[in-house]
């Protein structure tokens, strides 16, 4: 069965749709009452927008999110799904901080599953499949109900500029230097090589009448309408995307496009995908690989889970189960047979640059021509409605053959395509031409924000609306109150999955639309998902981000029971044979116990032992005071509770991790200046650990040291590390050889 409805769901839906589909249409035509002027505007009601707008209300700015449909904010355009390996670490960080997208997505989330969870805490990924309706409409309310926010439907033709080479903005940043951590001492606040200032935006509603809205600073977070481009075939139109559920396309944005070129921005074209829309009802769901939601939910938002509540579709037992195809021999051939049906591109001499993590179909085909088969997951589109959105098959070749090669699958063999799948091409900007703090270095006041910045995904845009508009709010806020200039909100990358994006677009730039994975993170280990509020919902308080109660409340309260949990681990002990015998040899580890009687570990040193869960050691550690009818209940041991439970586990199992991270990294900071041999061969055989994109990067680059290799976009830190160790380990058997050679021939 495509959907696996549970509990009354006929009932909930015909309850629940039309209330929110009613509010959606009369709350998306609010606008403030007075147009001509905002602290902050922002433009763009996607993932980086509405997080943006949101994050600058919160700061006190009055703020107006102006796009070209209010009906649109908080569309899904492409893929259902919120979360994923890295990019769920993305989402935890943004509701740490307050932001919109993890509520909003525990509200419309009807599938969950934690990936990579049969590894370790650092890179498992919450991701949830949304209701694309429920999504939108829940986004929609939140939006229009937000204080300090108006929301405007028109469309941005133009920014509106004082120019002048060192004009100070309207909205200036303290320049005063940041009490940084050693991972961001890159950061650069420079505001004087501003050519303008932003002063506000030209706009056309729809009757075709134009207006100014004045504004100390301006988010321009435009997705794929930067002069976007939409291909199906040899097809070519105008547009930024289709609208959902038909054939009309929203124009793009040109004027903006045109003002970023004369300004010299260093502008490029970049292209994404989106697959066909299936009809569910004729697809053969028995055949197919079923993938059934993970009951109870790992929710996105820290307060849910704190209350140990589960996200709104899961309590009610309305879920949806996914479904698992795959491509095949014939599946490779007819996509390799039409490739001569596929658009011609702008960028990359007609090929066009695509994300490399998220690749159409026929590139996966190209790239890998051994591979047997690529898998396709099915994923229901909402609880209403029978569309299938089949992922991993973007391909925009005529529809004709994309319906040909659906049916070349198992289980669609019979099946009906609703939309067909097609591409964008449009402008980005290359975001060394941003600050840390995103604001623009040629126009002050003037910041960018999601895939204009060069990224690929929901999770990485909403990440950096909420820098892009914190930064605009305080600095436009501070401006209008009269205060001195705000303190900038950067993130460092030892402190978040954000600022690790952030410093990687703005010091290194991008040369394809970059995608976050855990291994971009030199500091990873301490950046997990579970902690998430721990590293950033203070640092968010500071800067006026976070303001909710509840939120201080529960991270106060997590804390507390975090440090108490470890140390009662900490003051726990039984003798090694003890805890064999009652956790079993293999667990404690094995033959070896016997040899260690006598000697006494703590609850904290048995579970720091591989394949040794907290749950063992607690629930030995009840037994025990059971056993010994502990009176006080102060002393007597209970389980973690699920809110601290992953957090209190990954604590001590990565404690003696944490070290050597901290260590690897301070010897890397310190081999900056180190050369690396001009003939050295970056090769699979040598450089087992790298990946292909990073041994083609290195071998076209070659960097003369370790700081110029630091500085390719896509070479991970781990494996800069990795390629260190090895230049030191091939430099001194050279050396090596050296001397046993001069020795050889003294004698």
């Amino acid at each position: 069965m495509a959907l696996s409805l549970v509990g009354g769901a006929s009932a909930f839906l015909s309850n629940t749709l039309p209330r929110l589909a009613t509010k959606r249409v009369s709350t998306c035509r609010f606008v403030s009452m007075n147009l001509n002027s905002f602290d902050v505007i922002v433009v763009g009601g996607g993932h980086a927008g509405c997080d943006a707008a949101a994050a600058a209300a919160r700061t006190g700015a009055k703020t107006a999110l102006v796009t070209q449909r209010l009906d649109t904010i908080g569309e899904l355009s492409c893929n259902p799904s919120i979360g994923g390996i890295g990019k769920g670490h993305l989402v935890r960080e943004v509701d740490a901080l307050d932001g919109v997208m993890a509520s909003v997505a525990d509200e419309a989330g009807i599938h969950y599953r934690v990936l990579n969870r049969r590894k370790g805490p650092a890179v498992r990924g919450p991701r949830a499949q949304m209701d694309r309706d429920l999504y939108k409409a829940s986004m929609q309310s939140v939006m229009s109900n937000y204080p300090h926010l108006s929301l405007i439907e028109a469309s941005v033709e133009d920014l509106m500029l004082d120019e002048s080479e060192g004009v100070e903005s309207l909205a200036p940043m303290s320049s005063e230097p940041l009490q940084l951590s050693e991972s961001t001492k890159r950061v650069h606040i420079n505001q004087k090589e501003h050519k303008a200032r932003i002063r506000g935006i030209m706009a056309k509603k729809e009757d075709g009448t134009t207006m100014e809205i004045e504004a100390r600073a301006v988010v321009i977070t435009t997705g794929t309408f930067l002069r976007g481009v939409l291909m199906l075939g040899h097809e070519r139109y105008s547009g930024g995307r289709h609208l959902r559920d038909s054939e009309q396309v929203e124009p793009p944005s040109e004027g903006l496009a045109r003002t970023l070129a004369r300004f010299q921005f260093p502008l490029g074209r970049l292209k994404t995908g989106t697959p066909p829309r299936l009809d569910g009802k004729t697809i053969n769901w028995d055949v197919c690989k079923d993938q059934p939601s993970e009951i109870p939910a790992t929710p996105f938002s820290h307060i849910l889970q704190f209350r140990g509540e589960q996200p709104a579709r899961i309590a009610a037992n309305t879920v949806i189960s996914c479904a698992q195809s795959a491509t095949n021999d014939e599946t490779h051939k007819l996509v390799m047979e039409y490739a001569h049906t596929l658009p011609i591109y702008d960028g990359m001499e007609g090929k066009g640059n695509g994300p490399r993590y998220c690749p159409s179909i026929f590139k996966k085909v190209q790239r890998f021509p051994d591979r047997q088969s690529h898998n396709c997951f099915l994923e229901p589109e909402g609880l209403n409605t029978d569309i299938v959105y089949p992922n991993g098959m973007s391909g925009p070749y005529p529809e004709e053959i994309q319906l040909k090669i659906m049916r070349s699958m198992k289980g669609l063999e019979d099946v009906e395509i609703v939309r067909p799948g097609y591409d964008v091409e449009y402008d980005f900007v290359n975001p060394t031409a941003l600050m840390h703090t995103l604001e623009t270095k040629a126009i002050g006041g003037l910041y960018l924000a999601g895939q204009i910045c060069g990224t690929t995904g929901y999770e990485e845009a909403a990440a950096q609306g909420i820098v892009a508009g914190a930064n605009a709010g305080r600095a436009a806020g501070a401006a209008a109150r009269g205060e001195p200039a705000a303190t900038p909100f950067v993130i460092g990358r030892d402190e978040g999955y954000i600022g690790v994006l952030i410093d990687d677009l703005v010091t290194r730039g991008t040369t394809e639309p970059y995608r976050m994975f855990t291994s971009r993170a030199e500091y990873r280990i301490s950046l997990r998902a579970d902690n998430a509020d721990m590293r950033l919902t203070r640092k968010g308080m500071e800067h006026g981000l976070v303001l909710e109660e509840e939120r201080i409340g529960a991270l106060e309260a997590r804390e507390y029971m975090i440090e108490d949990r470890i140390d009662k681990l900490r003051n726990f002990d039984l003798k090694v044979t003890e805890w064999a015998e009652r956790g079993g040899n293999d667990l404690m580890g094995g033959a070896a116990v016997s040899r260690k009687a006598g000697l006494k570990k703590t609850a904290e040193e048995v579970l720091g032992m591989p394949h040794v869960t907290l749950k063992d050691v607690e629930d030995i550690m009840v037994a025990v005071d059971r056993e010994n009818a502990v009176e006080s209940t102060e002393n007597l041991s209970t389980p973690s509770p699920a809110s601290v439970y992953d957090t209190v586990e990954a604590s001590v199992k990565y404690q003696s991790y944490v070290k050597r991270q901290h260590k690897d990294m301070e010897s890397w900071r310190k081999a900056q200046g180190v050369k690396i041999p001009p003939d050295f061969q970056y090769e699979h055989s040598v450089l087992p650990t790298l990946s292909k994109e990073e041994l083609e990067k290195l071998s076209l680059y070659r960097p003369n040291t370790f700081a110029e290799a630091s500085q390719i976009s896509g070479i991970t830190p781990q494996s800069l590390i990795y390629l260190y160790h090895h230049v030191r380990r091939r430099n001194r058997d050279r050396d090596c050889r050296s001397d046993s050679k001069a020795t050889a021939q003294v004698n």
